[in-house]
């Protein structure tokens, strides 16, 4: 993920994204998002539930990131604290993750060109022909 949308998520989320800038010794985050950027959106939007539910839930404690990268084609998005609705949030987000492109956002589908990644028409064939 490029940097600035790195930093917009740390700023906008710093509860979840707490160990952000942490040693290698305490966490995966210290390397970022280990993604491309048409996941942005995706990421935006399951963080900016879990938080939202947070706020409303004090009973439940809450969530830090451990790490967001891609795996296999989709997103995995591993963290602490939290519930069972939380883990439902996550699951949906990398679920969708699945037919999202991870370089533009639009809708993709699972591609096995030496790596499994999740690519549009589009986003494919350009790289194909790079």
């Amino acid at each position: 993920m490029n940097d600035e949308l790195d930093k917009t998520l740390v700023e906008k989320f710093p509860k979840l994204f707490a160990d952000r800038y942490k040693s290698a010794q305490e966490t995966c985050m210290c390397w970022g998002f280990e993604c491309d950027s048409g996941w942005y959106n995706l990421i935006y939007s399951l963080c900016m539930c879990i938080q939202h539910y947070l706020d409303y839930k004090p009973e439940v404690s809450q969530v830090v990131v451990d790490q967001v990268k891609e795996k296999y084609g989709g997103l995995r998005f591993y963290f602490h604290g939290g519930d069972e609705y939380i883990e439902g949030l996550v699951r949906m987000a990398e679920y969708l993750s699945e037919s999202t492109c991870e370089i533009c956002g639009n809708s993709g589908k699972l591609r096995n060109d030496s790596w499994i990644t999740v690519k549009c028409d589009k986003c494919f064939e350009k790289e194909k022909n790079e």
